[in-house]
């Protein structure tokens, strides 16, 4: 079991942010309260919003988290606005950033397709070539060929095909106004598996599009809530957010075609078959390797990580302990007893091991 899971270890840092408080000559976390400033990643916001009145029911201290989205969280971490952040996406060579600082694996979570489609009965499945055409707007509606053929079964014994019965409706297609470490995963994943539809990616959705997006067909939603609100308030609508904003909703989640030509749902194992098999990169981040063939992966997948200033920041000793007895308590404790249930997939083994090496860093 990994440290980040064990009680003992959180008590410890407890004791040495008290220690650090008492050298600094002011009261202890005991006696008054330290409060966190933090946004960034509506994707984790769901475990985050779990996590957060346990934290502080459980330790003294509070924490608050704006959300706002990946890149408006980078944002205010550069201005030092917030103790922390929290993103799906890394700082790209020409964002300013702070000059001390380290990624760490938060979670791990399967972003859903969402579909709202009235009339349509089972499980809805596309392949990333058919999800790039209809993000590209190339695929209108939803008894397109390329959708029935995503959606015909054929029986091993019999060779007879079955085909899904799909309704001739009018594909609405919702997307992340503001910019979204989702928006740059998903982008990328068309970009690797459908790059002749989807030749670029990034956090903005409307500067990565191939060509102008559509009026009227295409809407934007603003942060996750926004993009599943959309959704779910309209029929034949498709959008993409962190697997738990569809299962709240109670929309329809496309089964995702993998590298081994699977039909997979968007849930914590299978994003696990395909996630743990990954590449360290600088400072803390991983690289998410798309070709990777996996029994059971889902290959629509991404990483939430914790921003933390690092020693050269010359933050305040006390609140930087609390910082990372907070992380700690997300990655560990808290992930225990939610992620499962709330759809993320929890970092184990040797991802655990490179969060809680970065975890280190925190002073």
């Amino acid at each position: 079991m990994s440290k980040l899971n064990k009680r003992s270890l959180l008590t410890k840092v407890g004791v040495i942010a008290t220690a650090l408080f008492v050298a600094a000559g002011v009261a202890t976390p005991a006696q008054a309260e330290v409060k966190l400033i933090a946004s960034g990643s509506t994707a984790i916001k769901n475990l985050l919003d779990v996590c957060i009145p346990a934290y502080q029911k459980e330790f003294s201290n509070s924490v608050v988290y704006g959300g706002g989205g990946s890149g408006a969280g980078r944002a205010a971490f550069t201005a030092e606005t917030v103790d922390l952040a929290f993103s799906d996406g890394l700082y790209s060579s020409t964002d300013k950033k702070p000059s001390a600082f380290t990624y760490i694996p938060a979670t791990q979570f399967p972003i859903a397709l969402m579909v709202k489609l009235d009339g349509f009965k089972g499980t809805l499945q596309l392949s990333p070539a058919t999800v790039a055409g209809i993000y590209a707007g190339k695929i209108t509606k939803w008894n397109d060929a390329a959708i029935v053929a995503d959606n015909t079964v054929v029986n091993a014994k019999t060779k007879k095909s079955t085909v899904a019965k799909l309704p001739a409706t009018d594909i609405t297609v919702w997307y992340r106004l503001d910019k979204s470490g989702t928006t740059g995963t998903f982008t990328n994943w068309m970009k690797k598996l459908a790059p002749a539809t989807w030749p670029t990616s990034g956090e903005t959705f409307n500067t990565v599009f191939p060509g102008t997006v559509p009026a009227g067909t295409f809407q934007a939603g603003q942060g996750s809530d926004g993009v599943a609100n959309g959704v779910a308030g309209k029929n034949g609508s498709i959008g993409y957010a962190e697997s738990s904003y569809g299962t709240e909703r109670k929309l329809l989640l496309v089964s995702v075609q993998n590298n081994m030509g699977e039909y997979v749902q968007p849930t914590a194992p299978a994003t696990a078959a395909f996630m743990n098999s990954f590449t360290p990169g600088d400072n803390g981040t991983i690289v998410i390797d798309y070709s990777v063939k996996a029994k059971g992966s889902y290959t629509l997948a991404g990483y939430t990580y914790a921003l933390v200033y690092t020693a050269g920041m010359n933050k305040n000793v006390g609140t930087q302990a609390i910082v990372r007895q907070f992380v700690e308590y997300v990655i560990g404790d808290c992930a225990d007893k939610n992620s499962a249930r709330l759809g993320y997939s929890k970092l184990t083994g040797t991802l655990a091991a490179l969060a809680d090496k970065q975890i280190q860093l925190v002073k």
